[in-house]
């Protein structure tokens, strides 16, 4: 049975990146070691309704109107936690029966992120091989940025089907959003399209939440976060994994995968089949007229580990449901725009762990 200690969010990783350019030809030293975050400064969160799980908005969707929940994904059955409290303090939790829904009167729809559009910005690197995939994983790193009120900048995951035209995708991963939670600190953020339905986190109907912990909810404030500098990172395990009996999308953080919810096959006309692209990475956005805002850390991947944002552990879910790394020939990196606003450096396995990761982000600016 696994410990309440094994379902903290965010875990501390230190990694040593000892390289002396980033560069194909570059030797790295990735070194991990993990240490589980204190609940103490992320149990009590203020937002948080706890609804009934029958009568959740999600379910208000017309396709959804005959759904069954799924209360637990085929491929991981620990969503309720084996005890209430940690090293003596107790985990706020609804009540059984009931899931906590994140407060906002802002709720920006699928019109609030349009990606062609000039406003836009991305750093990923893409799967390409010819196969329906089915998730990703990735450990990304957690910092706080400083942003204005109708900008964004995510680092995450991205699982995509269909033709532009009716591009069904969903996001998992981190979030500065200030017109979205009302502040400029770093979220749980989540978002899905299809057609002309999506939104962020539950602003719409649509994510179906079965974990009734709030320290596990989409939109929950993660604090404390990585420092520039320092060795030491806070960082979010996220996978999003789509389940082989149902075809339901499931949202999963930390090691032990505790899976928050899912997002519905019955929302999608071609993610109900599994996904073309796994995309890893950051997007910003900004209205017309302001400078860009800053993506990953804040800070170019040249100039490495202590100040760069990252991902490691990527790892995609092929064809056959199975957790597998991805490999370099595997993937593509789609960058534009000018490389002094963000930048992305791929080049495949790190350090005596092997695991694949690279750098991104960028401070974003005027030029951009």
């Amino acid at each position: 049975m696994y410990s309440y200690m094994a379902l903290s969010m965010v875990l501390v990783i230190s990694f040593c990146l000892a390289c002396n350019n980033v560069n194909a030809k570059s030797e790295t030293l990735l070194t991990e070691k993990h240490h589980f975050f204190n609940f103490e400064n992320m149990m009590m969160d203020a937002g948080f309704d706890c609804v009934d799980i029958y009568k959740q908005p999600s379910l208000q969707h017309p396709l959804l109107k005959n759904h069954k929940i799924q209360l637990y994904p085929t491929f991981a059955r620990n969503i309720v936690p084996t005890n209430s409290s940690y090293d003596g303090k107790t985990i706020e939790e609804c009540p059984t029966g009931k899931v906590p829904f994140f407060n906002t009167t802002k709720k920006p729809q699928i019109e609030d992120f349009r990606p062609n559009s000039l406003n836009y910005h991305s750093v990923t690197l893409d799967t390409t091989q010819p196969t329906i995939l089915h998730g990703g994983h990735a450990v990304i790193g957690a910092y706080d940025l400083q942003l204005q009120e109708k900008q964004y900048s995510l680092s995450g995951i991205w699982v995509e089907n269909g033709p532009p035209s009716d591009m069904n995708s969903i996001f998992v991963g981190l979030g500065v959003n200030p017109g979205l939670y009302g502040d400029s600190k770093l979220h749980l953020t989540a978002r899905w399209k299809a057609g002309k339905s999506g939104c962020y986190d539950n602003n719409c109907p649509g994510f179906v939440q079965v974990y009734k912990g709030k320290e596990y909810s989409l939109g929950k404030e993660l604090s404390p976060v990585s420092k520039i500098g320092s060795i030491e990172k806070m960082v979010l395990v996220t996978i999003i994994k789509q389940d082989k009996s149902t075809g339901h999308w499931w949202l999963c953080i930390d090691l032990e995968q505790i899976c928050l919810g899912y997002w519905p096959k019955e929302l999608f006309s071609h993610l109900n089949s599994g996904a073309s692209t796994v995309r890893f990475g950051g997007e910003t956005y900004t209205p017309h007229g302001m400078d860009s805002p800053p993506m990953g850390s804040g800070r170019l991947p040249q100039e490495k580990f202590r100040n760069s944002g990252f991902m490691s552990r990527i790892e995609i879910i092929n064809s056959e449901y199975n957790e597998i790394d991805i490999h370099p020939e595997n993937m593509k990196i789609n960058k534009g725009g000018n490389l002094n606003c963000y930048d992305l450096l791929y080049r495949g396995s790190e350090g005596k762990f092997n695991r694949q990761a690279f750098l991104y982000g960028g401070p974003g600016g005027k030029s951009c």
